[in-house]
């Protein structure tokens, strides 16, 4: 392939263009796929609310482990939860008052 020149734009421009393509396919690449098929997707409002917590504290329960790896996906940037999986956790997290209660 031959060297191509771009003679009207500044390498600004270029990076400016392939940043907004970049930013266009992280917006609609599948990233990856550990949610099955048949579970519900809950957007990390709505996990939130379901779970009765801030998203704050949704996004600090994700990083720090609190929801393991399987219970959430990302679909460019944003993420879902697996309403099974955080059925499971709150159940883990109700049981666990129970006992020290």
């Amino acid at each position: 392939m031959a060297n191509v020149l771009f003679y009207t734009h500044t390498k600004e421009d270029l990076v400016r263009a392939v940043r907004l393509v970049m930013n266009e396919i992280r917006q609609t690449e599948l990233i990856d796929t550990i949610i099955p098929e048949g579970d519900e997707k809950l957007s990390q409002k709505v996990a939130s609310k379901f779970l009765g917590i801030s998203v704050p504290t949704i996004i600090d329960w994700r990083k720090s482990g609190k929801i393991p790896r399987d219970a959430y996906m990302r679909i460019g940037r944003p993420v879902f939860y697996s309403k099974k999986k955080l059925i499971e956790i709150e159940r883990g997290r109700r049981n666990k008052k129970q006992a020290k209660g």
